[in-house]
């Protein structure tokens, strides 16, 4: 074989390799586990929430069906670790999951607060300045190292909520003293399910509990799955580099003043 030959094989198997299947729709389709995280994930929302429809939209650019199981977020994790789904979003990072599952590049950066009644204000610096207080937390959840380590230590208390609207609901009748939630999830729960006032009541803290990027996580195991994590990524990249991304989150019908990664 001439070298030249040989070239123009690596070129074109190469190029075929990475190309996008979606000449004649999409030839791949697989199953991720989600859940409940209003506005950007949700079974009721349109197209899933809008953290569902970039994971969507994404695949299909290169070609990937993507269908969606709602769970339970411990149980959506455990089994897509165990293989039953191909993967699972929108997930922060902590050493479990980076040797369990691949990791995408970030979708979202994600800020997380302390939610306070207006009736018992937090002072409150660092974490630390919060000793003796009893905080929700939402199962599943993962709110930081310097969170994790402060609990296990008992410094302060810690009290299990299954969602963020039940620990927002022990907030508003003052059976716990703050609660860390995301930002916008937290606004978004409490316009859609409390009464006006609530937003005067229950109030974010200033200072930032945590802050992370959240990635798709995908079974380590997939037969497919580094090819199927490349394909999110440049799919991803392309609709950053190509301004579609901006455009659906202005075209979200639930207002979203976010700024997902990029």
């Amino acid at each position: 074989m001439s070298r030249l030959y040989q070239f123009f094989a690596i070129t074109f198997f190469s190029a075929l390799l990475s190309a996008p299947l979606q000449a004649h729709g999409p030839s791949v389709s697989i199953t991720l586990a989600n859940g409940e995280w209003p506005p950007f994930l949700g079974e009721q929302l349109p197209n899933y929430g809008l953290g569902s429809q970039v994971v969507s939209r994404a695949f299909a650019l290169r070609g990937v069906q993507v269908n969606y199981v709602f769970l339970p977020w411990k149980r959506a994790l455990e089994e897509s670790r165990r293989g039953r789904y191909a993967g699972t979003l929108l997930w922060s990072l902590n050493a479990d999951r980076k040797n369990s599952f691949l990791v995408s590049d970030p979708v979202y950066r994600s800020k997380t607060v302390l939610m306070q009644h207006s009736n018992q204000p937090l002072s409150w610096q660092t974490l630390a300045d919060l000793k003796g207080k009893t905080l929700g937390v939402t199962n599943g959840y993962s709110y930081g190292e310097q969170w994790e380590a402060l609990a296990k230590a008992g410094v302060f208390r810690t009290d299990v909520g299954n969602t963020d609207l039940q620990n927002l609901a022990k907030l508003l009748s003052q059976r716990i003293d703050g609660f860390p939630c995301e930002a916008i999830v937290c606004q978004y729960l409490i316009a859609q399910h409390f009464p006006p006032i609530t937003r005067q009541i229950l109030t974010m803290s200033i200072n930032h509990v945590h802050e992370e990027n959240m990635h798709l996580l995908l079974n380590k195991s997939l037969p497919n799955g580094n090819w199927l994590m490349t394909q999110f990524n440049l799919g991803l990249s392309q609709l950053q580099r190509t301004g579609e991304l901006a455009k659906l989150i202005r075209n979200e019908p639930v207002p979203i003043p976010i700024g997902l990664a990029h």
